[in-house]
């Protein structure tokens, strides 16, 4: 840098793509929004889903809403959400589409109402993947063992290791490798963690017999 080159501030450039980031997400919520519900709708209407099962869906998004932005532990580049739960539970009740974007409109929410992170659509879609991901391994049977440390391993470490590194490298253009190898040992902790709470949130007999009712 020449001793004439302007020198910017750190603290006023994050502020600058802070407020870019949250203008961006406020123009694209009520498409995003809108697109998904209009997606919900249409898988609900093709599956003849009773009044019930979508005031149920209504229910758990909305839980999701609440313990994936307000109930986690914050890191510096991540964070240990507790919305995962509230995503296993209704991809036990619901088709893996409806699920995936159940956990997308939910992600939208937490971001509108609970501000922290400047706005992407990646990580929108990260979780519409996470959705997917459980939908598929856990729709319309009990969990075993092995669906959950497959599906768990799917998602800590190529979705949220990969993508939401990804996203984040994209958005504040941190260096790839420290970044991934911070994430990384971050992921070694929140695999095990999130494995060893769905297996026993399965295993609890009013769990169950209350998602087989409901199913």
């Amino acid at each position: 840098m020449g001793p004439h080159s302007p020198h910017v501030p750190v603290a006023f450039v994050r502020q600058s793509v802070a407020a870019s980031g949250r203008a961006a997400f406020f123009a694209l919520t009520p498409v995003l929004a809108a697109m998904i519900i209009l997606f919900l709708g249409v898988i609900a209407m093709l599956q003849h889903s009773k009044a019930r099962q979508i005031t149920l869906l209504g229910v758990l998004i909305a839980l999701q809403t609440v313990l994936g932005s307000m109930f986690s532990l914050q890191f510096l580049l991540t964070k240990i959400s507790f919305g995962f739960i509230i995503t296993a539970i209704m991809a036990t009740l619901f088709s893996p589409w409806v699920t995936a974007g159940s956990s997308a409109l939910a992600n939208i929410l937490g971001m509108l109402l609970f501000p922290k992170f400047t706005f992407s659509p990646g990580f929108v879609l990260t979780a519409f993947l996470v959705g997917l991901v459980f939908g598929y391994a856990f729709h319309n049977q009990t969990p075993r063992l092995s669906h959950i440390l497959l599906s768990n391993l799917i998602v800590t470490m190529v979705l949220y290791l990969g993508l939401n590194s990804l996203w984040l490298h994209l958005m504040y253009q941190t260096p790839w490798l420290p970044l991934l190898s911070g994430r990384f040992v971050q992921e070694l902790i929140t695999f095990p963690v999130y494995s060893v709470l769905l297996f026993l949130l399965f295993k609890v007999s009013i769990v169950r017999s209350t998602l087989q009712k409901y199913a």
